[in-house]
């Protein structure tokens, strides 16, 4: 079957060009940890634009590790294997929180991804702002965030806690999983981290333009948006077209639980020579989940469903037929066919 024309977001394209009205105070986490070269780079894009903007961000890379927090524990020292040390950022033995050395208005927290943005929400932006941010903006991520991987992505959940704060939120994610630290492209505008950053300064400008068809919100309330910017040749970021997308379940790769790690083939290839180490030993594995066929079937026989809907974001990012851009709230609320389904089923317990 011939895939469907993804919808292009005809508002969004209108509006492209549209000049910032104002400037907004945004909050920028990740989970990727503080001195990613897509953070950095985006931030100074958005100031750049006019925009007054601080960071909170993990000072390690804590990918994967969705809403996790460590609760009722203070915030350890910084040791030396945070990537914060590695970039040679930080010393061994820095604060827990504290700011970056060459910026002061970039904050990091030695804890989860969340445990950051928090920290921006409950302490920074008050300090900095003398309020809540009026846009929380998590990423852009190194590699994408589709479909059934999104709950476990410390980028979206970010989103998701802004959300559930009444606050307007993006996740952003680049399909480019390449570490990159900061420093090795500042102040480079044609590195592929400030292209990036463009994209980013074009959709907020959008919704600047269009904040009256979403009754003076930036975005309708409990409303964010998770988007995903494909691969692309360098300097033909601007012309990418926005596609409004929908979740689904559709990714790269899906997690599963392996009792032997080593027959994952991702992880066979990732240890490659050093295979032994995981050999008969249990683990998360990372099944490819391509658009050829209808479902992976695991050693186990589990069998991971697929999502070939056209409109799903995972499907139209593998296609690179551009940008896409799913809305999403920030409580997994069913529908209310769904509601009203399980009513029935319940019809003799319910009040």
């Amino acid at each position: 079957m011939k895939p469907a024309k993804p919808l292009i977001w005809l508002p969004l394209l209108a509006a492209l060009s549209a000049p910032t009205a104002h400037a907004l105070n945004i909050l920028m986490c990740n989970d990727d940890g503080f001195t990613a070269a897509n953070l950095r780079a985006t931030a100074l894009q958005l100031k750049a634009a006019g925009h007054n903007v601080i960071v909170s961000s993990p000072a390690d890379n804590q990918s994967g590790k969705g809403g996790a927090m460590n609760f009722l524990a203070p915030i350890p020292a910084v040791t030396a294997n945070e990537r914060g040390v590695t970039d040679k950022a930080l010393s061994a033995g820095a604060a827990g929180v504290g700011t970056a050395p060459d910026d002061a208005s970039v904050y990091y927290v030695n804890g989860t991804p969340t445990m950051a943005c928090l920290y921006g929400l409950d302490v920074a932006a008050p300090q900095v702002f003398g309020k809540a941010p009026d846009l929380v903006i998590s990423g852009p991520n190194e590699g994408a965030n589709t479909g059934m991987v999104n709950m476990s992505s410390g980028t979206v959940s970010n989103a998701y806690y802004a959300i559930n704060r009444g606050l307007p939120a993006i996740a952003f994610n680049d399909a480019i999983p390449t570490i990159t630290a900061f420093a090795s492209v500042a102040g480079n505008q044609s590195a592929h981290a400030y292209e990036i950053g463009t994209i980013v300064v074009k959709l907020v400008a959008m919704l600047q333009a269009n904040q009256s068809k979403a009754g003076g919100r930036l975005l309708p309330p409990a409303t964010g948006l998770n988007v995903n910017i494909p691969l692309f040749t360098a300097g033909s970021g601007s012309s990418l077209p926005f596609i409004l997308t929908q979740m689904g379940t559709a990714t790269d790769y899906a997690p599963a639980f392996y009792a032997d790690l080593s027959q994952n083939p991702l992880a066979a290839g990732y240890y490659g020579q050093s295979l032994a180490a995981i050999q008969g030993k249990p683990g998360i594995g990372l099944v490819s989940n391509g658009v050829a066929s209808n479902a992976n079937t695991l050693p186990s026989g589990t069998v991971v469903p697929k999502d070939n809907n056209p409109k799903s974001e995972g499907n139209v990012l593998s296609q690179k037929l551009g940008i896409a851009v799913t809305p999403m709230q920030g409580v997994p609320q069913a529908s209310r066919y769904q509601v009203e389904a399980v009513r029935l089923k319940l019809q003799s317990l319910l009040k």
